[in-house]
This record gives C-alpha cells, structure tokens and sequence, in this order.
C-alpha cells in the first residue's frame, strides 16, 4: 500500500459510507469503520464495504477480560480487517 492515510467513515449510514468511500477510494490506503457502524451493520456491513477493494480499520476499542477480547477478536478474524484496535488499558494479559 503506499497510501497510508486511512478516511474515518464515522456514519452508522451504510449508503452514506459506501458513497463517500467510493469517492475517495483512489485518493486514501484504506477506511476507518467505527463502533457506531459496526453496531448498526455488524459483520455483514463490514462485508459490504469490504466489496469496495479498500483495507479495512476496524475500531472497535475492544477492552475486557482477556478471555472475551480473545474471542472477540477471533470472531471478528473472518473480516480480515487490516487494523483493529483493543485498548491498552486493558492490561497485558488481555493484549496478549
């Protein structure tokens, strides 16, 4: 990728999202899907904006016992995201 900048699509619209990434798919490496769309979409959203060829940031903050970010993270493996972010404060045997 020698795009590095990722667009924030921070919209629980998936129309809206698909439209605006579609507009700048040749401009950014890849886009930023939030807590608000992923909750609104779930997998199937992401999915759906994964059609548009774009690495996909998926930032969900994940943060709990390391045993539920584990699976969590397991879980969301199936998308492929290029980034997903966990919290740090959630100590190191979660991040681990």
């Amino acid at each position: 990728m020698s795009n590095r900048i990722y667009v924030a699509l921070d919209t629980p619209d998936l129309a809206r999202a698909k439209a605006m990434a579609t507009r700048v798919r040749h401009h950014v490496g890849g886009i930023k899907l939030g807590l608000e769309f992923f909750c609104a979409h779930g997998q199937s959203g992401v999915h759906a904006m994964a059609e548009l060829g774009l690495p996909i940031f998926l930032d969900l903050k994940l943060h709990d016992i390391p045993n539920t970010v584990a699976k969590a993270v397991q879980a969301l493996g199936a998308l492929k995201p290029a980034i997903l972010t966990v919290h740090a404060s959630g100590g190191r045997a979660m991040l681990e």
